[in-house]
């Protein structure tokens, strides 16, 4: 048996169809976008992590991003970082994070006549220099030392150091040398010039500090002498002191203890140019002449005056002359001027043959 279906019949049928296709589209694109909307917050919610943001003045925060970047987490927080900050961020695992700020605390430099400040976390005073781009001399020093750690409230000093070495020419003063002698003796305020005295002069070499333009000391690195000095030497009296610089066999000039002999007689005095005596023997204060017949040449004699006033002292019969030959002198006594011979006049004299 066939059923015959109208046109109308046909077409409800076909809307129905259509329908239900509709209703099944629709129910799977929502399905798919809840899926995507799932599956993109588990992927967003697995790459988020806990971040602890901390500075060292006392600011803490917990955020929950996956931001790594520290600028981006810092404005996130409300944070900024100032000069010299240091920045520290550490991801762990299990979406654990934590970003540390260490604030830069500010260090004073005193140099060059100026003051500087640089922001600085951690250091030492070598890292603070370095910083604020000062450079040391081979000299220069810091207080406190380049090797000290700077703190909070942390003030270096540096200390600019120069040598420099100076030369001064300065004058020697001469001395005053005295040569004592009983020859004066009649006039005992009389002095002789034998030498006049000149200064010298020399070159010192100091080596200057300074620190901070400042002469912290001067020390003298050498002297060297340019000029002599000439001594000024004056004879003058000296009661008892002999004319003659010769020693006696004991090395002094004292009296002797022993001899073979005393003579008495007259002495005088002389002055010569030659340079030579008779015998051969050079002249000299020491030296006298006698009658070698009875004092041989060679002979080791010491003369005083009879009053003990006068004393020549040690000395070599050297020379001769016509007047000792005769016995009207005993002894002619050697002086190295011709005005010392004239002081020297006649005086009467004891001559101990000492050897």
């Amino acid at each position: 048996m066939f059923r015959i279906i109208s046109h109308n019949e046909n077409q409800t049928e076909k809307n129905r169809s259509g329908a239900v296709r509709g209703v099944s589209a629709r129910a799977l694109a929502l399905c798919a976008m809840a899926l995507c909307l799932v599956v993109t917050l588990m992927v967003t919610t697995a790459s988020l992590r806990l971040t602890y943001i901390t500075d060292s003045a006392g600011v803490r925060q917990v955020v929950f991003t996956q931001e790594s970047d520290p600028t981006r987490l810092m404005s996130l927080s409300g944070l900024e970082a100032g000069e010299g900050d240091r920045i520290y961020y550490t991801a762990f695992s299990g979406n654990l994070a934590t970003l540390n700020i260490e604030r830069a605390f500010s260090v004073t430099i005193q140099v060059d006549g100026t003051e500087q400040t640089v922001k600085m976390v951690y250091g030492t005073v070598a890292d603070a220099l370095e910083r604020a781009g000062i450079t040391l001399g081979p000299d220069d020093y810091t207080v406190p030392s380049l090797d000290a750690f700077v703190t909070v409230g942390s003030k270096i000093e540096v200390h600019r150091v120069e040598y420099v070495q100076t030369t001064e020419y300065q004058t020697i003063p001469y001395e005053t040398e005295y040569i004592y002698t009983s020859l004066y003796y009649r006039d005992t305020d009389r002095t002789t010039t034998v030498q006049k005295g000149a200064n010298g002069e020399c070159v010192v070499t100091s080596q200057q500090r300074w620190v901070n333009g400042e002469l912290e000391n001067s020390t003298v690195v050498d002297v060297t002498t340019t000029v002599e000095p000439q001594d000024n030497i004056v004879k003058v009296y000296g009661e008892g002191a002999p004319v003659s610089p010769l020693t006696g066999p004991d090395g002094t000039t004292n009296p002797p203890s022993s001899y073979s002999q005393v003579l008495t007689g007259k002495a005088t005095g002389y002055y010569s140019k030659s340079g030579k005596g008779s015998s051969g023997l050079g002249l000299g204060y020491g030296t006298v002449a006698v009658d070698p017949d009875v004092i041989p040449y060679g002979t080791l004699l010491y003369i005083a005056s009879t009053d003990g006033k006068f004393v020549y002292g040690y000395a070599i019969a050297t020379d001769t002359g016509i007047a000792l030959q005769d016995g009207r002198v005993l002894v002619d006594l050697f002086y190295e001027t011709y005005a010392e011979s004239v002081i020297n006049g006649a005086i009467n004299v004891n001559v101990y043959v000492v050897g």
